[in-house]
């Protein structure tokens, strides 16, 4: 039994899934009781935000009092509401961004609780289904748009809004269903989750903010990977939809340790508290979302509220 065991721990070391790893004893259930939580965002103060896929609300996480409370956008004048938010982000005035896959468009709510609809097409092609969105040291807003896509179909879309113009343009296609993205610490490189064939790509972001071709950054089999974020170490934390787990990767493409959840269907995470220090996690099996201390803080992301305080 002894040599079975030993032998097991040596196939999980070689995956990179070391024993140590594995054990996930500070997991802590933040909430309950969502319906499909994705996206979530932190304020750079108390408050996490995260979608639920299945309804037409948002929830609100006050990160200090543990208060959860729900939010729906006023509208705008013409009486659009939001209607299902994916993928979202807090861009440097405090207002949040969202992947709306109900309008199939990417909206922005204000502080007043008003939004305004920033984009749905590129050209004359609408939008397929926004999924996750990131901002470069710029302000302007990449986002996949994956919708209908897989190995067999691969015509996911990554796409960029200028920030100034709000100009829509095509930075990348031919995708088998992008999903979450995270700028490298330099803004040089663009990660992308390509969920249908299980890999992470990275795509070199030129400096006119086109992008390269994609490259295979890491494989990650028996299980799609899905939203992702940066620690300042530069590693990776991916979630693994199907894979029960979030993968952390170290900045040369290895897995350095798998934290494991109750449920499969883990779709996303985000660093957040004033330290950056707490990786809160959103998984749909469960319908919750967790949260595990972490040694090394998130990256700050570009164009983010708390950015300069956490520098």
């Amino acid at each position: 039994m002894l040599q079975v065991g030993f032998y097991l721990a040596a196939i999980a070391v070689c995956m990179g899934l070391g024993a140590a790893g594995d054990e996930v004893t500070d997991l802590k259930k933040v909430t309950g009781g969502l319906f499909f939580p994705e996206g979530p965002a932190y304020d750079g103060q108390e408050t996490l935000y995260v979608s639920n896929c299945n309804r037409d609300f948002i929830t609100r996480i006050n990160l200090t009092t543990g208060v959860v409370s729900t939010f729906q956008c006023a509208g705008d004048p013409s009486g659009f509401r939001f209607q299902r938010t994916n993928g979202m982000i807090v861009a440097e005035d405090g207002s949040l961004w969202v992947c709306d896959f109900g309008r199939n468009a990417i909206v922005r709510i204000k502080l007043d609780g008003t939004n305004e609809l920033i984009a749905d097409r590129c050209g004359d092609r609408a939008f397929k289904g926004p999924n996750d969105l990131v901002f470069d040291a710029g302000g302007n807003l990449y986002f996949t748009d994956p919708t209908g896509s897989n190995v067999e179909r691969p015509i996911g879309c990554v796409y960029r809004i200028d920030g100034n113009t709000h100009q829509v343009t095509c930075a990348a296609e031919g995708l088998a269903f992008p999903n979450g993205l995270a700028f490298s610490a330099d803004g040089r490189w663009l990660y992308l989750n390509e969920s249908s064939p299980q890999r992470v790509l990275r795509l070199r972001v030129h400096p006119d903010g086109a992008l390269g071709k994609p490259e295979v950054f890491i494989d990650l089999p028996g299980g799609e990977p899905d939203g992702m974020a940066f620690d300042t170490e530069g590693k990776l934390y991916v979630a693994h939809f199907g894979g029960s787990a979030v993968i952390v990767i170290s900045p040369d493409g290895k897995i350095v340790r798998r934290i494991s959840l109750p449920g499969k269907q883990v779709t996303n995470v985000e660093f957040a508290g004033m330290d950056l220090k707490t990786l809160y996690i959103t998984e749909c099996e469960t319908n919750a979302v967790y949260s595990i201390p972490v040694s090394a803080p998130g990256l700050p992301l570009f164009h983010w509220p708390g950015r300069r305080s956490a520098q």
